[in-house]
């Protein structure tokens, strides 16, 4: 699928449509239009399939530039919006706790380098996340 045309299902009125251009979209974050339509993915209000096909995307890259936008999303989830976040944030948990030491120390260090984000809502969900990965991965 080409990036235009991920951003076109971005606002299509089918979930599934919505769900794979998240899946695409979350893959190539780093530029603002790609970046906007991820956020909104991330908190769709029509369907949580969308939420999730679009953060575990994210959450695969493991990368400042994909964790910025799931960190803002993280902070400003509605309730529903957060029990999925949370969901995909799981099996990344799982695999770094099987992982070498070094892997999830990168990840804590993304998620460190966060904290001081010119946004709130990204700062304030990076300091959310951290907490979590410390109290999950303790090493």
């Amino acid at each position: 699928m080409e990036t235009n045309e991920a951003l076109r299902l971005a606002r299509s009125r089918l979930w599934s449509d919505r769900a794979a251009a998240g899946r695409h979209l979350g893959a190539v974050v780093g530029r603002e239009p790609v970046e906007a339509a991820v956020r909104g993915l991330l908190l769709d209000r029509m369907d949580t399939a969308v939420i999730d096909a679009t953060a575990e995307a994210l959450l695969q890259r493991r990368d400042a530039t994909a964790l910025r936008l799931f960190a803002a999303a993280w902070h400003v989830a509605e309730p529903e919006q957060a029990d999925h976040l949370s969901g995909c944030l799981s099996g990344p948990l799982f695999e770094l706790s099987c992982a070498e030491p070094q892997d999830r120390m990168r990840f804590r260090a993304v998620l460190h380098g966060l904290l001081d984000d010119p946004d709130p809502d990204t700062r304030g969900g990076a300091q959310d996340l951290f907490d979590r990965v410390a109290r999950a991965l303790p090493d």
